[in-house]
């Protein structure tokens, strides 16, 4: 008992004390607490982001005048694609040059996972719409202005028919 009159005699270490208490009590509340946190959605398959394009797609292009009932159909040209940290080390020695890359890894209780650094999005290879107003050059334009515009792709990887 002579530590804790030492320390409650003076109130500034009493106060850090208290406070190192606190903050130690923390940590352990959110180990505790770590299994419950929200788990992160799944990553979102080429083919469910492909149909979520299409089905925005047939609704943007439902609102344009004159271009009536619409299919859409989008081609991807790969999945989705996740890029990884690494620690990438380079040596040279008269002449030589070594390399080494290793994965930067992030450990979560027992298991250990590569830390993402970034997700690709799949690349959109092409775009065909069918609707009811294609037959009309100036609904057709508008299609295919629309959808360059919304998704980055040339006029050329998009067609519009009847």
């Amino acid at each position: 008992m002579p530590l804790l009159r030492r320390v409650t005699a003076n109130k500034k270490k009493a106060a850090i004390c208290i406070l190192c208490l606190f903050a130690a009590a923390l940590l352990v509340l959110s180990e505790w607490t770590g299994n419950a946190k929200e788990k992160t959605p799944p990553a979102q398959t080429a083919e469910t982001y492909a149909r979520t394009l299409e089905t925005r797609l047939e609704e943007l292009i439902a609102s344009i005048e004159g271009a009536g009932k619409t299919q859409v159909l989008v081609t991807l040209r790969s999945g989705e694609e996740t890029v990884f940290a690494r620690d990438d080390r380079f040596e040279a020695e008269e002449g030589r040059t070594q390399s080494e890359q290793t994965y930067v890894t992030v450990r979560s209780g027992s298991d250990e996972t590569g830390l993402p650094l970034k997700t690709v999005t799949p690349q959109i290879l092409g775009v065909a719409i069918v609707c009811e107003g294609a037959d009309d050059p100036n609904v057709r334009q508008a299609i295919t202005q629309t959808v360059t515009a919304a998704l980055g792709v040339g006029a050329s990887h998009v067609s519009v028919v009847r």
